[in-house]
């Protein structure tokens, strides 16, 4: 949907009207296009630092440069080692105190913060940061990344979350230029995982992302990379595709590679058809709150595709009301709709519905982490997915799968167009950037989660929500 403000600001007459005015100014977002690539950051410079005692320099090295980065480390102090005539010694930014200058420019910055053990290395953290950030570019990235053990001090757990504060405050601190700000926490074992997630989080895929952090787990089985196609021979079933977000999804899974199942109302079927004709995807139209419906959908993707590798239940609707005047019926729709239908799903997929590996994914809701009025039966299905995802995980890893949540801020759809225009203009302006993000990022998010580029992450919810202001 249209953002007129947005659109005006990207002109040149627009920037000097908002200028004069004093009113905020939304930066322009980077997307990536297409396919994703074997080296997503070729070209770009990308300055690497790391803390004293830093455990996961070698495995970002070989990220970094399998992705095609221009390397740079940061020589001072000397914790991390160029080890490849790929790396070189970035140079030093002048000393110019607290205020800041200008560092030398990059796309990325990437700390290993995993060696802080002592409130005084914390340090080390603004050492690094503080005479590059000036430096960082409209639209980069900073990647923070830390250590979670199991049997640590109260001071070196304190060190780990003082980096989500830190994550926190940079990404709103950025944001007005594009710029986007993420943790990823690794437990042991984690260090295979790392590659992709830093190829996501480092690229144009991931850009109305952040403020976020990610607990990235030992994978089940080392991930093997082709980097391109890597859902190529996967079936995904996408509940709610016929409009927004869930056609976002649809069209995104397919264009890497999966075979499309789209599910929505009977009523939907036209426009459907007409998401997944283009893309060659099934179109099943079914009533996802109907008794029947799991073991239609279930006998569906096994008798012609075998099960499913990729679930993805985005299917949801609102019927806002305050509770004191709020109607049974309505009450009853959003969680028969957001929640139930989802659980009875997953019930008959766990019974020998999926392939060996698969990977769920439940669109939430900012809504259900920081709450809105006259939504009180929406947030509390919206939550509600966070807490199944986290319950669920385990069974999952059993099975060598995965499931996690998304959890979409304001997004422009033809659901947020038909909000009155003062909340649509306060949800856009309510994020670190200024606007609306976009189905497609919701669906990159999704594609993420699904691939295995996601190897290590399990009951887990990523925001995408252009760090919005309100919420944990």
């Amino acid at each position: 949907m249209s953002n007129r403000y947005l659109q005006m600001s990207q002109t040149l007459w627009g920037k000097s009207f908002i200028s004069l005015l004093g009113l905020p100014q939304p930066p322009r977002l980077k997307r990536g296009e297409g396919p994703w690539v074997r080296q997503p950051l070729e070209g770009q410079t990308v300055i690497l630092g790391g803390s004293t005692g830093a455990r996961f320099v070698n495995p970002l090295l070989e990220a970094l440069d399998q992705a095609g980065a221009h390397l740079q480390v940061r020589s001072e102090p000397p914790r991390v080692q160029a080890s490849t005539a790929a790396v070189e010694p970035a140079a030093a930014a002048p000393d110019r105190g607290p205020s800041g200058g200008e560092g030398p420019p990059s796309q990325a910055l990437v700390y290993d913060a995993s060696g802080f053990s002592r409130p005084e290395q914390l340090r080390e953290l603004y050492d690094f940061f503080q005479p590059l950030i000036s430096g960082l570019s409209p639209n980069g990235r900073v990647l923070v990344i830390a250590a979670s053990e199991t049997d640590v001090s109260p001071v070196a757990t304190a060190c780990s979350y003082a980096l989500h504060g830190f994550i926190r405050s940079l990404g709103k601190e950025i944001g007005r230029k594009g710029a986007c700000a993420n943790l990823l926490v690794m437990k042991p074992g984690a260090g295979p995982a790392l590659a992709g997630a830093v190829r996501y989080f480092l690229s144009d895929r991931s850009a109305f992302i952040s403020g976020q952090s990610l607990l990235l787990q030992a994978p089940a089985h080392p991930p093997w990379f082709e980097w391109q196609g890597t859902l190529k021979g996967k079936v995904a079933l996408v509940t709610g595709a016929a409009r927004g977000i869930g056609a976002a999804i649809a069209e995104v899974l397919a264009r890497e590679g999966a075979q499309i199942v789209g599910v929505d109302r009977p009523r939907e079927q036209e426009a459907l058809s007409a998401v997944l004709n283009p893309i060659q995807g099934v179109g099943l139209p079914e009533d996802i709150t109907a008794a029947d419906a799991p073991a239609r959908i279930l006998q569906e993707c096994r008798s012609h595709f075998g099960g499913l590798d990729i679930v993805v239940h985005n299917a949801g609707i609102t019927r806002d009301r305050l509770l004191r005047n709020m109607q049974p019926g309505f009450w009853d729709k959003v969680i028969e709709v957001n929640l139930a239908a989802m659980v009875r799903l997953n019930e008959a997929l766990l019974k020998g519905g999926l392939k060996p590996g698969a990977r769920l994914v439940c669109v939430s809701s900012i809504g259900g982490i920081a709450g809105n009025v006259g939504q009180t039966h929406y947030a509390a299905t919206k939550s509600a997915v966070i807490g199944y995802v986290k319950a669920l995980a385990p069974a999952l890893a059993l099975q060598g799968g995965a499931i996690n949540a998304v959890a979409p801020g304001f997004i422009e759809t033809q659901m947020s167009a038909a909000m009155p225009l003062i909340p649509r203009v306060v949800g856009r302006l309510m994020n670190s950037m200024l606007q609306g993000g976009l189905p497609v990022d919701v669906a990159e998010a999704v594609a993420f989660l699904s691939s295995p580029y996601a190897a290590g992450i399990n009951g887990q919810t990523l925001r995408v929500c252009g760090q919005h202001l309100v919420g944990a």
